[in-house]
């Protein structure tokens, strides 16, 4: 016969077990964040992650696919690079948080300048120091973001302190960028704030700078080849 002294203790043993139990449950779920989540896909898969402070305290997701299907998943809210080469991701760069900042001012068309194949348009550029710089940008889809030669790092007013190094894979192979954030970017009457930016030497850009999708994608946008215009609308 078990006495109720007996009975009173397994209780008592098996409140406190199930308390252990919900703590420990519950910090887990506290502790599994988008971060977390992020960390450990790269900490699996070799990838080293900067930049990860910028990211808040979301909850993780749900993302299926391969390694880079899931990170681009996991950070849709993001802008950010991933560089490798020959299949395998080594970096994951976090810029900044997408929209951060207003929308973009306006919508409307611009007229582009051929140059051969290429579509060439009039910018001006706020870096730092708040001084808008004109430049001629070649708009280029297959560039992740805006690129320019590192000549201009000092006329935008850019410090040491202001960029991040890096390697950036393009068409010729592997090479050293730096990486940071313009305040504004205008083309035509339309602009938009906030757009990262990598500066690669002036001897391997051969004197291009590049209007890639960092700024393109605060739009819909599209490229009317035959008018030699360029449409951006408000998303």
């Amino acid at each position: 016969m078990i006495s109720s002294h007996s009975t009173r203790k397994a209780c008592i043993f098996k409140a406190i077990f199930v308390g252990i139990a919900l703590t420990l449950q519950g910090s887990q779920v506290q502790a599994e964040t988008l971060r977390s989540q992020l960390e450990t896909l790269a900490q699996e898969n070799g990838i080293r992650i900067e930049g990860s402070d910028r990211l808040g305290n979301e909850p993780s997701r749900q993302v299926e696919g391969d390694v880079v299907q899931r990170i681009k998943s996991l950070l849709s809210d993001y802008n950010f690079m991933i560089v490798g080469q020959t299949g395998k991701i080594e970096r994951v760069t976090i810029t900044s948080l997408k929209n951060v900042s207003s929308r973009p001012k306006s919508s409307g068309t611009v007229k582009t300048q051929r140059l051969g194949a290429h579509h060439q348009v009039k910018a001006t550029l706020n870096g730092p120091n708040n001084i808008g710089i004109a430049v001629s940008l070649l708009v280029d889809t297959g560039a992740t973001t805006l690129v320019l030669p590192e000549s201009m790092i000092q006329r935008l007013g850019f410090t040491r302190e202001g960029l991040q190094d890096g390697i950036s894979q393009t068409a010729a192979g592997s090479v050293p960028v730096k990486t940071g954030m313009l305040k504004s970017v205008r083309v035509g009457d339309v602009s938009a704030e906030n757009i990262p930016v990598s500066f690669i030497s002036d001897q391997k850009l051969n004197g291009a700078r590049l209007l890639g999708m960092s700024f393109l994608n605060r739009f819909r946008f599209s490229l009317d080849d035959e008018n030699s215009e360029l449409l951006l609308l408000s998303k």
